[in-house]
């Protein structure tokens, strides 16, 4: 099954879970809507790998269960990245980058008509990065191949309010998240460059890695075949989010 298919599985299971506990929950005299399900624009402007929708259970009258599904869809790789794994310089004639993740966050928030106002919440977080890139070097005809993933997950807490948009429709705005993530993750490069052996390929493959923002005084090169392989086993990573979806409410 696709990644993406799993994804959309994992968020209409958390509705149908939702709905089928709302006729069991009677939590104060106070009608609120006890479950929304939106989507957040931004993702589809920003075009970083991904589409996220969102889903949220009122299970209490001032507690939530939220999940952020970040949906993956085929971007091209963002020109920071790019910059920072490729080796030789060349024309992109493949350029495919991808995005998973899932937050789980439990929400309190500080009135008593959930899902609205201000909420201070705990999360869980997942996320997974897959880019592959193919790079044409037209002085000799040569390609060079990167591929690569990097995931981990981590916890976190964030702050954010949720507003009324009219009877069935709601805004909710995520202003400050910070976590901290355990990451992992493999880049492989693959040349058929005649100007170079396998031996200077691996130099000039930890020559460029080394300044990637982050991971890069981690990572670890090494000759794998007829491939060189820059790898990290495991680094502690900040985060900051923000996110905004527009839901509806039932």
């Amino acid at each position: 099954m696709k990644i993406t298919q799993v994804a959309l599985l994992t968020l209409l299971l958390f509705v149908s879970a939702g709905l089928s506990l709302q006729a069991q929950s009677r939590y104060s005299d106070r009608e609120y809507k006890q479950f929304t399900v939106g989507i957040a624009p931004i993702s589809l402007l920003t075009r970083f790998g991904k589409f996220n929708v969102r889903g949220e259970w009122a299970y209490a009258n001032n507690k939530s269960l939220s999940l952020l599904v970040a949906v993956p869809i085929n971007t091209r790789v963002p020109v920071l990245i790019a910059n920072d794994v490729d080796v030789n310089e060349g024309k992109a004639i493949r350029n495919n980058f991808t995005n998973l993740g899932f937050t789980l966050e439990n929400r309190f928030y500080l009135g008593r008509d959930v899902p609205r106002g201000f909420y201070l919440a705990p999360y869980a977080r997942y996320t997974r990065y897959n880019l592959s890139r193919t790079v044409e070097k037209a002085s000799n005809n040569s390609t060079t191949v990167v591929t690569g993933t990097l995931g981990g997950a981590g916890l976190g807490a964030s702050a954010g309010v949720q507003f009324n948009m009219g009877d069935h429709m709601t805004m909710d705005i995520t202003f400050a998240a910070v976590d901290v993530k355990w990451m992992r993750g493999t880049l492989r490069y693959k040349t058929n460059d005649p100007d170079n052996d396998i031996y200077q390929f691996r130099d000039q493959v930890e020559q460029e890695v080394k300044d990637i923002p982050v991971i890069g005084k981690g990572l670890v090169t090494a000759i794998d075949g007829e491939q060189v392989k820059a790898s990290v086993g495991g680094i502690v990573v900040p985060g900051y989010r923000f996110n905004v979806t527009v839901n509806f409410a039932f």
